[in-house]
C-alpha cells in the first residue's frame, strides 16, 4: 500500500467509539465548540427529523415517534451551541401539537451525563418526552426497542470511533421491529456515522510495526462493526488511505442494506473541504420516500457547511466573501443541472419513458448529496426547451413521467 497515517496507542478503540480507558466528557476539545463537520450532520438532522416523524407518526398510535441518540454526548457545546440533543428536542418541541417524538439519549461519560441529564430535565419541564440513559449504547438497546414496539422508529448512530456491532445494527435494531407501514415494512430508519478517521487508524494496524497494545482485541472490535474480518484484505489490497475508506465504506453499506433490505445513501463529511474526509453519513431506509427526503436534507445541509467556512470579515480584504457566495452556489447549480440533463439523456437512451421517482441514483448519479429536487426541474426544462423530452418540468418533480420526443414529434 501507499503511504499511510501513523498509528499511534490512541488509535486503539474498543466498540462504543471511545478509546479504552478515556472518558470523553465535557472537558474534551470535541465539545468545546461546533466544528464544520459537525454543522453538517446537525443540519441534516434539523432537515430530516421532523418531516420524518410527520409523515410516519401519521399513523401511529397517539401519533408517538421514537427517536434514539446512542452517543449524545453532554447535549450542548461549551460555548452554549446546541449539540444534536437539544436540536432534537427544539425538533420535538415543533411537532409537539400534533406528534410525540419519544427521545432517548443515551452518554456513557459521567461529566457528559450530567450535563445531558440537565437538559433532559428541562425538556421535561417543557411536557417533552425525554430520558437519559447512562452507560454504553448496546447496554439500553434492547430497553429502547422494547420502548418503541408499536411506533416508528429513528436511531442516530454518531460515535466518536466505532459503533454497534453488525448485528445489533441489522439484527436488533432491522430485526426486531414490528411497527409496519403502508408497505408491509417495519417503519425503522438509521442514520449512521461511519468513521473514516477509524478504518485509517484501526487499518493502519495491519501494516505497523509497532508494538501497539490491544492490538488484537482492537482489530477484533473492527471485524466485528464490519460484520467479518472482509475489510483487512480490502484495506491490504488498497493503494492509499483514501482508496481504503471508499471500499471499506462501500463495503460495509452494501452488507447492512442487504442485511436489511434496505436503500441506502452515504453522503462524505470533511471539517473543511480540503481535508480528508472524517466520517461517512449513511442512511438506511426501507421506503423511497426517505432516501428522497435524506437527499434534500444533505443539499440544503451542505449549504449552510460551505456557508461556515466563510472566513469573518477583515477590512483589509477588497471584497467580502459573503458577496461572492451567491454567485459561487449558482455556479455550483448549474454544473449539478448540468450532470443531471446528461443523467436523464442516458435514462432516456436506454429506457425510453420512465418516472422519476423510481431512478433517483441514476438521475442524482455524481451530484447525490448536493442536488436536490429543484435542479432536477431546471433539467427537465431545460431538455423540453431543447425538444428533447415531452416532459416540461411543471408538477411534483418525483411523480413527472419523462418521455423522449421520437424523431416524427421533432420533426
Amino acid at each position: 500500500m501507499g503511504e499511510r497515517d501513523g498509528v499511534s496507542d490512541d488509535a486503539v478503540l474498543d466498540l462504543s467509539g471511545e478509546s479504552v480507558g478515556e472518558e470523553h466528557d465535557s472537558s474534551s476539545p470535541f465539545f468545546v465548540s461546533k466544528k464544520a463537520a459537525a454543522i453538517l450532520k446537525h443540519e441534516i438532522l434539523k432537515q430530516y427529523v421532523v418531516p420524518f416523524a410527520s409523515k410516519v407518526g401519521r399513523y401511529a398510535p397517539d401519533g408517538r415517534v421514537v427517536y434514539l441518540d446512542s452517543y449524545a454526548g453532554p447535549g450542548r457545546y461549551e460555548d452554549g451551541t446546541p449539540g444534536s440533543p437539544a436540536l432534537i428536542l427544539e425538533s420535538a418541541a415543533r411537532v409537539a401539537a400534533f406528534r410525540q417524538l419519544d427521545c432517548y439519549f443515551v452518554e456513557r461519560g459521567r461529566k457528559n451525563f450530567r450535563a445531558l441529564s440537565q437538559l433532559v430535565a428541562e425538556a421535561q419541564n417543557h411536557g417533552l418526552a425525554a430520558h437519559a440513559l447512562q452507560g454504553r449504547a448496546e447496554k439500553h438497546l434492547d430497553s429502547v426497542l422494547d420502548r418503541a414496539q408499536g411506533a416508528p422508529f429513528f436511531a442516530f448512530l454518531d460515535p466518536f470511533g466505532l459503533g454497534l456491532s453488525f448485528e445489533a445494527l441489522t439484527r436488533q435494531i432491522f430485526g426486531t421491529r414490528t411497527q409496519r407501514g403502508a408497505s408491509g415494512r417495519p417503519v425503522t430508519e438509521v442514520l449512521l456515522n461511519f468513521n473514516a478517521n477509524a478504518v485509517r487508524r484501526i487499518g493502519g494496524l495491519l501494516t505497523s510495526k509497532k508494538d501497539v497494545a490491544n492490538k488484537p482485541a482492537t482489530l477484533s472490535a473492527m471485524d466485528t462493526a464490519c460484520g467479518g474480518p472482509w475489510w483487512r484484505d480490502v484495506y491490504l489490497e488498497s493503494q492509499d488511505n483514501p482508496e481504503a475508506v471508499a471500499r471499506i465504506t462501500h463495503g460495509f453499506v452494501e452488507r447492512v442494506r442487504r442485511a436489511v433490505g434496505s436503500g441506502a445513501a452515504a453522503i462524505q463529511v470533511r471539517n473543511r473541504a480540503h481535508h480528508q474526509v472524517a466520517y461517512h453519513l449513511v442512511l438506511f431506509s426501507r421506503h423511497r420516500d426517505g432516501l428522497w427526503l435524506f437527499g434534500e436534507a444533505a443539499s440544503l445541509s451542505q449549504v449552510e457547511w460551505r456557508r461556515a467556512q466563510l472566513p469573518p470579515p477583515n477590512d483589509e480584504m477588497l471584497w467580502s466573501p459573503v458577496d461572492t457566495f451567491e454567485d459561487e452556489e449558482a455556479q455550483r447549480a448549474r454544473k449539478w443541472v448540468r450532470t443531471i440533463r446528461g443523467n436523464i439523456e442516458k435514462l432516456l437512451r436506454e429506457r425510453g419513458t420512465f418516472t422519476v421517482d423510481d431512478h433517483q441514483s441514476e438521475i442524482m448519479q455524481g451530484v447525490l448529496g448536493e442536488a436536490r429536487e429543484m435542479h432536477i426541474r431546471a433539467a427537465l426544462k431545460e431538455l423540453y426547451r431543447e425538444g428533447k423530452t415531452t416532459c416540461n418540468g411543471v408538477g411534483a418533480v418525483r411523480k413527472l413521467q419523462i418521455t423522449p420526443v421520437s424523431s416524427r414529434q421533432s420533426g
